[in-house]
C-alpha cells in the first residue's frame, strides 16, 4: 500500500473523532435554542440528517440566529433537504453492490460505467456512491440513459438528477426519463443538451 494511502487510512479514525466532537457541540447549541415543537418535528423525521435539516429550517423563521453556528448552515440544511427530496422522488437509491447484483456485473464494472457517464451516481459522503433507482428497470438500465447523461453540459450529478426528474414542456410534460422509456430518445437528448446551454 502506498505511504500516502496508508497514512490517510491511519488518520481516518482521528478525523472522524474530531468531526464528531465538533458536530456534537453544534447540535448542543442548536438543541438549546430550539423550541419543543421544533425538536418534536425534527425527531419525527425519518432519517437523522433529515432531523437536523428540519431543525435548522425551523429555527431560522423563529428568529434564532443559525448564522451564529455557521453563516452557511441554513443554506447547507436546505441543500441537504433538497438532496433527500430528490432521492425520494427517484424512488430511493442503490449502493454500488446492489447495482452490481442487479446488472450482473462486478462493482468495478459499475464504477467503470459511472466514470464513463453510463450510470448516474451521487456522492454518498463515505467515499462511495449512490445510484438513483429511477434509472433502472427490471431489464437493466433505461435505454438511452447513457446518451442523455453524456448530452448534459452540466456535470453536477445532483443537477442532472433534478433535470431528469422534472417535467419538460418540450416533452409534453413528460420527464426525460419518461421520454426515454417511451422510446423518444431524440427529444429527450435534445432537452438534456439544451439545459446546460441555457445556463443550467
Amino acid at each position: 500500500m502506498p505511504v500516502k494511502q496508508y497514512a490517510a487510512r491511519e488518520s481516518s479514525p482521528a478525523l472522524a473523532r474530531t468531526f464528531l466532537r465538533r458536530s456534537v457541540r453544534m447540535l448542543e447549541r442548536l438543541s438549546v435554542s430550539a423550541s419543543p415543537e421544533a425538536l418534536e418535528t425534527a425527531l419525527s423525521a425519518p432519517t437523522d440528517i433529515g432531523g437536523v435539516a428540519s431543525l435548522l429550517s425551523d429555527l431560522a423563521p423563529l428568529g434564532v440566529d443559525v448564522s451564529a453556528v455557521d453563516p452557511l448552515v441554513e443554506a447547507m440544511a436546505r441543500g441537504a433537504a433538497i438532496k433527500q427530496g430528490l432521492l425520494r422522488a427517484a424512488g430511493g437509491a442503490l449502493s454500488s453492490q446492489q447495482v452490481a447484483e442487479a446488472l450482473g456485473i462486478t462493482r468495478q464494472g459499475v464504477d467503470k460505467r459511472r466514470r464513463r457517464r453510463a450510470l448516474l451516481a451521487v456522492p454518498a459522503g463515505s467515499g462511495d456512491y449512490l445510484y438513483p433507482a429511477c434509472q433502472f428497470t427490471s431489464d437493466g438500465v433505461i435505454p438511452g440513459l447513457e446518451g442523455a447523461l453524456r448530452a448534459f453540459q452540466v456535470r453536477n450529478p445532483w443537477t442532472q438528477l433534478s433535470v431528469l426528474l422534472a417535467p419538460a414542456p418540450g416533452l409534453g410534460g413528460k420527464t426525460i426519463l419518461e421520454a426515454l422509456t417511451a422510446g423518444d430518445a431524440a427529444r429527450a437528448l435534445a432537452i438534456a443538451a439544451s439545459f446546460g446551454a441555457q445556463g443550467g
